[in-house]
């Protein structure tokens, strides 16, 4: 009898301590700067002041700066020097949010610290999450595609369309909710033509949703001409705040989480309704399985190409409703271009998330906080660095977040690889 003498795969120790040089070495290098930069450039009476501007308008706390720099750099450089020592693998996260944590937390103190400017905490928390829901919006609707094994780069031309259809359908019909079905509309029509070249046809996804979004740009560009020939088909709708009587004015939460847009309340149910679905029905497991492994999907009997192409196009029903956030969200018109590359970025938000909702509105709440920090800087006048920079601000974090958190995310297996039925 024949003895089998291959040696079994070593099993990972998640609880074993390991060294990471590369990622402490950053992170202890980043503290150790704002420690030096903090004693060099501060003064010792500057503070720091914290405002609740809604709920209790003569309330704030005032910080000194000097000190919480420090204490913020200290912990930064020590989750680094935990890394360097060695730290079992699953602490390795919690490390990386903390040095993250304290060093943006830092940057923060400091430069809300500069005179004229004041960190209203509900006001910038509460503009954080309405701004992070395009983000939200597109991410989500490349969650569903990717994980059914279609990538979407058409997310772009999704929030064009359903940004323009949005209005007009509002302005045909007098009613600011019909204009949000037509934007879901719009949306779902365009990535059913993406699910019906990358299904039946079986042509280049990333090919296709890059014209997709040019036919999209060049549409909307040439029926905004036309209808500014034309009075009162393409005039600003707004939908009303939605205010949750007593819960409004609990400090911090009301704002932020009970006197927002319809638009906010749809995000996030959104985001719990789609990882119920991916994670605990029937369907879900199908879908993920039809993006991992389609064969073994066929062999159990699901039509891979047919869950497909619903798939995608069920997920342009998000896009389209994130596209109505540009213009009915914002009370705006639609004029050309107006997403300005929002789709694209989504895409990051997905990846950062790791094709999990639950991480979309991790890396979505990223996004949006950082975008208003930065919008509320440049207004203010009285920031430490120009108005451009701070623009770059969502993107440069996005990069620390994936380099210290996400490393290498790993895409579902089928993603973008066509299906025949048959095939192994």
């Amino acid at each position: 009898m024949a003895v089998d003498t291959m040696e079994a795969p070593a099993l990972v120790d998640d609880r074993a301590p390991a060294r990471h040089l590369k990622a402490g070495v950053v992170y202890a290098a980043l503290g150790l700067l704002l420690v030096v930069l903090a004693l060099t450039a501060l003064d010792g009476d500057r503070t720091t002041t914290v405002a609740f501007d809604r709920t209790l308008a003569d309330a704030d706390w005032a910080l000194p700066t000097l000190g919480a720099v420090i204490a913020l750099g200290a912990v930064t450089a020590a989750a680094g020097a935990w890394m360097i020592a060695g730290l079992a693998h699953r602490w390795f996260k919690l490390a990386s949010v903390a040095a993250v944590t304290a060093f943006v937390l830092a940057l923060l103190v400091w430069s809300y610290s500069q005179p004229g400017t004041v960190f209203r905490a509900e006001s910038i928390l509460a503009g954080a999450l309405f701004l992070s829901l395009p983000y939200m919006f597109g991410a989500l609707s490349g969650v569903v595609c990717e994980r059914s094994g279609v990538i979407n780069i058409g997310i772009e031309g999704q929030f064009l369309m359903g940004a323009f259809t949005g209005v007009l359908v509002a302005n045909i019909t007098g009613n600011v909710y019909a204009g949000m079905v037509g934007a879901m509309l719009a949306g779902a029509l365009s990535t059913m033509l993406l699910a019906l070249l990358a299904t039946k046809y079986q042509v280049n996804q990333v090919v296709v949703g890059v014209i997709l979004n040019l036919l999209a740009l060049g549409f909307t560009s040439f029926m905004y001409d036309q209808l500014k020939k034309a009075d009162g088909l393409n005039d600003a709708f707004s939908i009303p705040t939605i205010s949750w009587g007593p819960l409004a004015d609990i400090p911090v939460l009301g704002p932020v989480l009970f006197q927002q847009k319809l638009f906010v309340y749809v995000g996030l149910v959104l985001v719990a309704a789609v990882w119920f679905l991916l994670y605990r029905t029937r369907w879900g497991l199908r879908t993920r399985a039809v993006g991992e492994h389609p064969a073994a999907a066929d062999s159990m009997g699901v039509d891979v190409n047919r869950l497909r192409f619903w798939n995608v196009t069920a997920a342009g029903l998000i896009a389209g409703f994130g596209g109505a956030w540009f213009t009915i969200a914002n009370s705006l018109a639609f004029s050309k271009n107006m997403t300005a590359g929002l789709g694209f970025v989504a895409l990051a938000v997905m990846i950062v998330g790791r094709w999990n909702p639950l991480g979309v509105l991790a890396g979505a709440l990223i996004f949006g906080f950082t975008t208003q920090v930065a919008r509320d800087l440049d207004a203010s006048g009285s920031s430490l660095v120009p108005g451009e920079f701070l623009q770059m601000l969502p993107y440069a974090v996005t990069l620390v977040v994936v380099a210290g958190l996400i490393g290498r995310a790993k895409a579902p297996a089928a993603d973008g690889v066509p299906y025949n039925p048959g095939d192994k």
